[in-house]
């Protein structure tokens, strides 16, 4: 749900499948035992999981299947927003799934794939366990955070083309992150994701985890710890764990690796 834009190393052999309508899916696969598909924040690609070291955590217990949400790393992307419906994305994991040979998985998301996540918990029957890292429940993230992203991108996309950036406080950084983000894509992505409606907690009726980290992104946070009786009442488990930002609940492998096998494999 929150941009967190990983450096790419050296590329694993990629696997491709062809979408409903015809987009390119990319997608790794490793180990052996019950599938277990996982899924990148918006930005990010699927090698970060061999990176942050969770495949060779992982497995050891399952067949791991990462995958570029489409738009991402090696993926098919478009500026279209409506390329990016909810719709459109299940059926790319459906695909891909089935390719892989399997018609059930596990999952872990993080953040936009998290998102994804909830989406899938309500909408498949196929999930059997699932972790969403980072995510929030109902619809303020699409009704309210996202337009405001929509409204920040497209006023430094137009400073961009206008040579007008000098005019904001910004760090050499956030020039550097300027220059190689290509915000006409992180657009179409936000508009699309503006359109998406948000999960409830009482609609999950998939063994679900989620989890968080008390400097994750505030309204990330507040909206699970509102929401904690309600997650406890449905049975979800639930854990907020110290000091961990919002990129740090995937890239901080040794803290949380022990609580999701504990999850994945109890």
């Amino acid at each position: 749900m929150i941009n967190i834009e990983f450096v790419r190393g050296d590329s694993m052999k990629s696997n491709y499948a062809f979408s409903l309508d015809g987009a390119k899916i990319a997608y790794n696969v490793s180990g052996q035992g019950p599938a277990l598909l996982l899924l990148h924040g918006l930005g990010a690609y699927k090698e970060m999981w061999v990176e942050t070291g969770w495949t060779e955590i992982l497995q050891k217990y399952f067949t791991i299947i990462a995958m570029d949400i489409r738009g991402n790393g090696e993926s098919d992307k478009s500026y279209d927003s409506n390329f990016y419906t909810i719709n459109n994305i299940i059926n790319d994991i459906n695909i891909v799934i089935s390719e892989c040979g399997f018609k059930e998985y596990s999952f872990f998301g993080h953040s936009y794939g998290a998102t994804i996540g909830l989406q899938l918990c309500k909408c498949t029957k196929n999930v059997n366990k699932a972790i969403c890292a980072g995510t929030m429940f109902g619809d303020k993230f699409f009704k309210e955070m996202v337009p405001k992203s929509i409204y920040e991108y497209e006023d430094i996309l137009s400073r961009k083309k206008n040579n007008t950036l000098d005019e904001l406080n910004l760090t050499m950084e956030d020039i550097e992150w300027i220059e190689t983000k290509d915000f006409e894509l992180a657009i179409a992505q936000y508009k699309a994701l503006n359109k998406w409606v948000g999960v409830e907690v009482e609609e999950i009726a998939t063994n679900l985890a989620v989890y968080s980290g008390t400097n994750d992104n505030p309204q990330v946070l507040q909206n699970l710890i509102i929401n904690e009786d309600k997650i406890k009442k449905n049975n979800i488990t639930f854990k907020i764990f110290e000091n961990l930002h919002h990129g740090e609940l995937v890239s901080k492998t040794s803290i949380i690796s022990p609580w999701a096998l504990e999850f994945f494999l109890k």
